[in-house]
């Protein structure tokens, strides 16, 4: 996947969210953005044109050649989740940011939305704890 590729500092961040989403028993695959890699329930849900539930992305730049992102988020879309699954990662409060402004736990927000700086073991804590909830479900 091209979006693997990339050199950032943040880049450790990001294949191990992907790794973890993999684990999990998602199905990771490159969007049309140079930035952002799609997340779908499994493989035939993406075969089949089926909607994604959530993505991987960098952000904090537009323009690499500027400056490299420094955020990796990790989101899920809340009306395309089975609702114990949207309940489950609605229930994980760290390092939530479901909006840019404003409240960091959003309910209406589009996304349930985890950011993430650097690979710190609170943020492995909380990344454990997401793909358990993923595992979890992925089983039904």
């Amino acid at each position: 996947m091209k979006v693997l590729e990339y050199r950032f500092a943040t880049a450790p961040l990001f294949h191990f969210i992907a790794s973890k989403s993999m684990e999990a028993g998602l199905h990771v695959c490159d969007g049309r953005g140079k930035q952002t890699v799609q997340l779908f329930m499994n493989d035939a849900a993406s075969e089949k044109g089926k909607k994604r539930i959530g993505a991987i992305q960098y952000e904090g730049s537009n323009d690499y050649a500027m400056k490299e992102p420094y955020i990796v988020s990790w989101r899920f879309e809340r009306a395309l989740l089975p609702d114990g699954l949207k309940q489950d990662l609605e229930a994980i409060t760290a390092f939530r940011r479901d909006r840019n402004a404003g409240p960091s736990i959003n309910p209406n927000a589009q996304s349930i939305a985890f950011k993430f700086e650097a690979l710190t073991d609170a943020v492995k804590e909380t990344i454990e704890a997401i793909t358990a909830v993923l595992q979890k479900h992925a089983r039904r």
